[in-house]
């Protein structure tokens, strides 16, 4: 195996390892020593990558935002008709409760995420924020997103009424927050043939996004 692939395979290890014990643990008791011990590498090693442990838990949560994202992706590339609003937050929050670390995330839970949640957001690059607003003007561009706010207002509230689902426990069905979604941010009539219209332009938004977040999440590997 050439270096620069042992060296990623050995950071998708400890980052394997990294999550396994932030779930298990929570990150104000879990150790790089215990990391490097779960990975099965020295101290030094986990050093080689990540600088301290915040940047390494960091980076956890950032694979698991990316590997979200390119679920999504190819929940699009598989069914134009999911660049839907509804349909793509049905799609999202099913990725999100399926990946605890991440629903952790969304949600605030600082039990287990401790200090780590304020600065997960500086993790993301800035255009993945400017990303889901353009869909979102996308959307709105080929009528199928209300029009009487702007996007990037719908924006804000979008996040706030994911935000109210994912805290929920036990979590709300999935159909339940697309057909909130439906009727708060979409008008009554959606067109399938602007869907399809607009999907291959989704597709490549969130496919530039996650490129380079991954891109920030491989300069350690």
């Amino acid at each position: 195996m050439p270096p620069s692939e042992d060296r990623a395979e050995r950071a998708e290890r400890i980052l394997d390892a990294a999550a396994e014990l932030l779930l298990r643990a929570g990150y104000r008791r879990t150790t790089i020593e215990d990391v490097a011990e779960r990975a099965g590498v020295g101290k030094g090693t986990v050093y080689l990558h990540w600088k301290n442990r915040e940047e390494l838990f960091l980076a956890v949560l950032l694979r698991e935002s990316v590997r979200s994202i390119e679920d999504l992706v190819r929940a699009l590339e598989a069914d134009p008709l999911a660049a839907r609003l509804a349909t793509l937050t049905e799609v999202q929050y099913t990725n999100v409760l399926a990946r605890p670390l991440l629903r952790a995330g969304y949600a605030d839970d600082t039990e287990t995420l401790g200090k780590l949640l304020p600065k997960l957001h500086d993790k993301l690059d800035p255009r993945h924020d400017e990303a889901f607003v353009e869909y979102l003007e996308l959307l709105a561009d080929n009528d199928l997103l209300r029009t009487d706010r702007p996007a990037r207002e719908l924006a804000v509230a979008y996040r706030a009424v994911l935000h109210g689902f994912l805290v929920g426990v036990p979590p709300a069905e999935p159909a339940l927050i697309a057909d909130t979604v439906a009727h708060a941010f979409e008008p009554v009539a959606v067109s399938t043939t602007q869907l399809r219209a607009v999907a291959p332009r989704a597709i490549a938004l969130f496919t530039e996004s996650v490129a380079l977040d991954r891109k920030r999440l491989e300069r350690a590997y």
